[in-house]
C-alpha cells in the first residue's frame, strides 16, 4: 500500500514517460551529435543504434541534455566553426583542383592553387629554428706534438688541425734588490 505522501498522477502507467537505460552510448556519439556535421541516425547507426532506438533515445531529457552541454562547449570554444569550415573547404577541394587542373586555368591561378593545397597538406619546407643556448664560449687544449683540440658549446668536440703559434719569450728572472 502508498501512504499518503507518495505522489502519483492521475495518468496510466502506459502513458507515462519512460526512463530507458543506454549503457552503450559514448562520449564519442554525444560530441558527433551535439557537432552536427552528420545527420544523427548516421551516427546512431555507427554507433549500433536502429531508427526506433535512437528515436527513443533522443526523447531522453538526459540524452537531450548531454548533447546541449556539449553543443554549448563547443560553440563558446569555436569548435563548430572550425569544424564546419574544414568540412566546407573539403567539400570545396575537389570543385577547386577540377578547375585548375581544367585546360581553361591560367599558369597563375595552377601555381596559387598548387601553393593552397601544399599549404594546407603542411607540406611547406619548414624553417631550422637554431636554439640559443646562452653566451658562446671555446676552450682550446695543446696536446702536444702539434695537436690540439677544441671545445664550443657553438660546435661540439672537434680536432683542430692547425699547430697553434708559441712565441719564444726570453725569460728573465728579476731580483729584488
Amino acid at each position: 500500500m502508498l501512504s499518503d505522501d507518495t505522489p502519483m498522477d492521475d495518468l496510466p502507467l502506459e502513458y507515462k514517460a519512460k526512463n530507458t537505460s543506454f549503457p552503450q552510448i559514448s562520449d564519442e556519439m554525444v560530441a558527433s551529435v551535439a557537432l552536427g556535421l552528420e545527420d544523427e541516425l548516421i551516427v546512431a547507426s555507427r554507433h549500433g543504434l536502429s531508427v526506433e532506438q535512437y528515436q527513443e533515445l533522443a526523447a531522453q531529457p538526459w540524452f537531450q541534455l548531454q548533447v546541449q552541454v556539449k553543443r554549448s562547449e563547443y560553440e563558446k570554444n569555436g569548435v563548430t566553426f572550425k569544424a564546419k569550415a574544414a568540412w566546407m573547404a573539403g567539400e570545396l577541394l575537389d570543385q577547386v583542383y577540377v578547375t585548375a587542373a581544367s585546360g581553361d586555368a591560367s599558369l597563375s591561378q595552377k601555381h596559387e592553387v598548387l601553393k593552397t593545397l601544399i599549404k594546407a597538406a603542411g607540406l611547406e619546407p619548414k624553417e631550422e629554428k637554431v636554439k640559443d643556448s646562452g653566451p658562446g664560449f671555446s676552450i682550446s687544449i695543446d696536446l702536444g706534438g702539434g695537436q690540439s683540440i677544441s671545445l664550443s658549446n657553438q660546435q661540439g668536440l672537434s680536432p683542430v688541425t692547425h699547430v697553434p703559434v708559441t712565441l719564444d719569450a726570453e725569460v728573465k728572472e728579476i731580483k729584488n734588490a
